[in-house]
């Protein structure tokens, strides 16, 4: 569901681009999808805490990391799209789209971190003990070898 959310709020970041009019311009277009495309990687992220949590779990202090600092960096987006009229202006045929948008955002920012966070104990990294259970080989098995 977390990597959903999240490419759902990729797609939300560029609506929100389109409603404010920064889309129109060649070289904010450009730089609104250098900044945004990054955001993909967390969806990449849950998709693969998803899919294998013991192998991946090392990556989850990134993720917490990041969208930490998505939680953050939204404060001056919101600041920003209170005082801007085209955020509350009808586009796409409803009125404060723009900021719908921003509060989805907001939401899945939140929700993702919540997730992240609370999920502590069933997302752990792989341990050694698992690592040489799984491969029947370990650093005493290395050794023992090596002595032959």
């Amino acid at each position: 569901m977390a990597a959903i959310a999240e490419s759902l709020r990729f797609l939300a970041v560029v609506f929100l681009a389109f409603d404010l009019g920064a889309l129109l311009s060649p070289s904010v277009s450009s730089l609104l999808r250098y900044a945004a495309a990054p955001q993909l990687l967390f969806a990449a992220g849950f998709f693969f805490l998803w899919l294998d949590p013991r192998r991946y779990g090392a990556y989850r202090p990134l993720l917490i990391i990041g969208k930490a600092a998505s939680a953050v960096c939204f404060l001056p987006l919101a600041a920003a799209l209170v005082r801007d009229p085209n955020a509350a202006a009808i586009a796409f045929g409803l009125p404060y789209i723009g900021l719908g948008l921003a509060f989805l955002i907001a939401v899945v920012d939140i929700a993702s971190l919540s997730v992240l966070v609370l999920a502590r104990g069933a997302i752990e990294p792989p341990l050694a003990s698992a690592v040489k259970a799984s491969s029947g080989q370990g650093p005493d098995d290395i050794e023992r070898v090596e002595g032959l």
